[in-house]
């Protein structure tokens, strides 16, 4: 995750943006992969003091393979998630894990799930 902290202002509805990379020659499935047997990209938090009301998962890009006549859909390079938040005035973390499934153009690899962690301060 590339982002690692946001300023908001409390106690109101909020839109953040966390940014994250997928390393060149390499994808993950998106939020909503085509295939039910390719695992999906997903983000969640720890319920605390700043609350998650929405999320919104980017678009992800079709892409073939050669030899393989389906498409995928993925995340290459950079992506957004897009939280809606209300937090509390002061300083707080949000917690959680992205899950995610990275593949190159001859294999995928086992699925893998990350700590996130995102300072927020509203004032």
């Amino acid at each position: 995750m590339l982002t690692d902290g946001v300023d908001v202002k409390p106690g109101s509805e909020q839109v953040v943006e966390l940014r994250f990379r997928v390393d060149p020659g390499y994808h993950i499935n998106s939020h909503t992969p085509m295939d039910d047997l390719l695992i999906p990209t997903t983000l969640k938090f720890v319920p605390g003091m700043v609350k998650v009301v929405g999320m919104e998962y980017p678009k992800g890009e079709i892409i073939k393979l050669t030899g393989n006549g389906e498409g995928l859909d993925v995340y290459q390079g950079e992506f957004k998630v897009k939280l809606r938040v209300v937090a509390p005035h002061g300083f707080s973390a949000m917690t959680g894990t992205v899950r995610y499934q990275a593949c190159d153009n001859e294999a995928c690899f086992p699925p893998k799930t990350l700590a996130v962690r995102l300072a927020v301060t509203a004032k």
